[in-house]
């Protein structure tokens, strides 16, 4: 009998072994693809998905070596059943110094010329609901410089389900920053609408596309009411605020954001002409806006929150008091969001007195135990308001080294891991706010500014494409959920072990073990406590193992 650590420990010797010098090899979807050179090591003859009904599972297939540039591909699914098998080139996307195959594009298979002499080719497998577990079975069919490879698929379906992506219940809970005018704008000028019914579409294909990856935005674009009054209708289809926010909710989310700017928003741009700084004003919209989310039944089993004031100072915390009264008066049911940590100054903000209080912390990642020497000293507080009754959520964004995060010079596992140590420490929401449709190059598709955490999907002339960074967020909400099954049935002592044991963090079944600079028990390499992660050759391969140990256990 083959124990778990045994297979554990031949999974991370594959990952260690030497990569083929030319060919065609697979991966897992976290693996970081360079253009030219060595591959990454760990490359394999077969694709082996492990899932749960209502999953999407990816993998890499690259071909190597080419010397005329030509790649096709086919998918012979016969034996795949009510699952769906489509297959995407790689494209390769430039940012900070580093090329990446990040842009996804769909792709019949068709002979078409490598774009580097590594070309990835993404592999996705969509599971539904209702697809009877067991085993399933395709070959992907690579002809790169005339020669065939045949690369095996084997899928095990396991029985436990995911909740629906609109499902509050047992779903992480997400906000991400969206410019839904960004993404029509770019969409229009790439490939050159001429009419308001394209860019209609193109809108409603993005909140699609979002909800399908449990993505819920932070921001309605052409949804948002436009005076006090709320929702009204137009017949010109960028003014409807009514009909775009209906056409935009036909998929659902977990998490909707009550449409009122913060701060960083200037004053003539703010939704339906509100300030943050007079929530005092602010009763007759929210009763209005509540009205009509109830009467479209975005109520029940969805999380209303509002967000109207960023990374306050200790003097704002006032305001967001005023805000949260306002909201919580006026919006019955209404969550109040605010980025930053808890602490004893603010504490009238989490006292359970005067109706005033935040209900969701967006805590920044490497603020979440403290810093320098007093490791864990701000987890006291979280841990204090999670006991009031609160949530702690998470954010991230690219700066200093200390966690891991979604841009494009990082390894491709870090979304991944960002999001399992969400998992680790049963953090039930997390925020973005740097953005998802934020474009701001002349060529989207070749190269992207700051680091391209900014740009997570690219605009497609029908419907959006993902980005490779993308595919690892929504992986990584999928873990959270499998992992959220097991928190519930185990306990969270069995969530460390799975991700201890597989080698992701530095984590036993006791507890996290913190690493920084000054007064941590690891040395680290930055100020800010956080655990040593995963982030090289092996850690896909570590993924695929935790993955595969959960859904043994949420299927029990």
């Amino acid at each position: 009998m083959i124990t778990f650590r045994a297979a554990l420990t031949a999974i991370v010797a594959l990952a260690l072994a030497p990569a083929a010098a030319a060919g065609v090899v697979a991966y897992p979807s976290s693996q970081t693809i360079t253009p030219a050179g060595a591959l990454p090591q760990g490359g394999a003859a077969t694709i082996t998905f492990n899932a749960a009904r209502g999953e999407r599972e990816g993998a890499w297939i690259v071909a190597s070596g080419l010397q005329g540039r030509m790649v096709s591909a086919s998918i012979d699914g016969y034996q795949l059943g009510s699952l769906q098998a489509s297959l995407y080139f790689g494209h390769f996307v430039e940012s900070g110094g580093r090329t990446r195959p990040d842009a996804l594009m769909p792709w019949n298979g068709k002979p078409q010329a490598a774009e580097r002499r590594n070309q990835a080719i993404y592999l996705q497998i969509v599971v539904p609901d209702g697809a009877k577990p067991g085993g399933y079975r395709a070959t992907v069919h690579v002809t790169a410089d005339g020669v065939s490879t045949d690369i095996p698929v084997a899928i095990t379906v396991f029985r436990v389900r995911l909740p629906a992506p609109d499902a509050a219940k047992g779903n992480l809970l997400t906000a991400f920053h969206v410019i839904p005018q960004s993404y029509v704008k770019e969409a229009g000028e790439l490939y050159h609408f001429k009419t308001n019914g394209q860019r209609a579409a193109a809108n409603d294909s993005l909140f699609q596309f979002l909800s399908g990856y449990r993505i819920s935005p932070a921001g309605w674009g052409f949804g948002e009411p436009r005076t006090t009054s709320g929702y009204t209708s137009s017949p010109r289809w960028w003014l409807d605020a009514a009909g775009n926010m209906v056409r935009q909710n036909q998929n659902g989310f977990a998490t909707m954001r009550i449409p009122i700017s913060n701060q960083r928003v200037s004053a003539g741009s703010r939704i339906a002409g509100l300030s943050p700084f007079a929530p005092e004003s602010w009763c007759a919209y929210l009763q209005s806006v509540r009205n009509f989310w109830g009467e479209h039944g975005w109520l029940t089993d969805h999380v209303p929150y509002l967000y109207a004031l960023d990374e306050p100072s200790l003097a704002g915390m006032g305001l967001v008091g005023r805000q949260a009264a306002s909201a919580h008066s006026c919006f019955p049911g209404a969550k109040v969001l605010v980025t930053g940590n808890p602490m004893p100054s603010n504490r009238f903000l989490w006292d359970n007195e005067d109706g005033d209080d935040v209900d969701i912390w967006a805590v920044l990642s490497r603020r979440w135990y403290g810093q320098f020497n007093a490791p864990r000293g701000r987890l006291a507080s979280i841990q204090k308001v999670r006991r009031a009754g609160k949530s702690a959520w998470s954010y991230t964004f690219h700066g200093i080294a200390g966690a891991p995060g979604y841009a494009l010079t990082e390894p491709l596992s870090d979304p991944r891991v960002f999001l399992l140590w969400n998992a680790l420490e049963g953090i039930p929401g997390t925020l973005y706010g740097q953005g998802v449709t934020s474009y701001h190059s002349d060529d989207v598709f070749s190269s992207l500014r700051q680091h391209g955490e900014f740009v997570l999907v690219y605009p497609g002339e029908h419907t959006p494409i993902a980005s490779a960074r993308l595919e690892q967020i929504r992986d990584g909400i999928e873990d959270w959920d499998l992992f959220d099954i097991v928190r519930r049935r185990f306990g969270p002592r069995m969530v460390r072990r799975i991700l201890g044991d597989a080698g992701l963090f530095s984590t036993t079944a006791s507890g996290t073990i913190l690493a920084c600079t000054t007064g941590c028990e690891l040395d680290g390499g930055t100020q800010y406590s956080w655990p040593q992660w995963s982030h090289d050759a092996a850690t896909a391969a570590k993924i695929e193992a935790a993955h595969l140990r959960a859904l043994r256990l949420a299927s029990r």
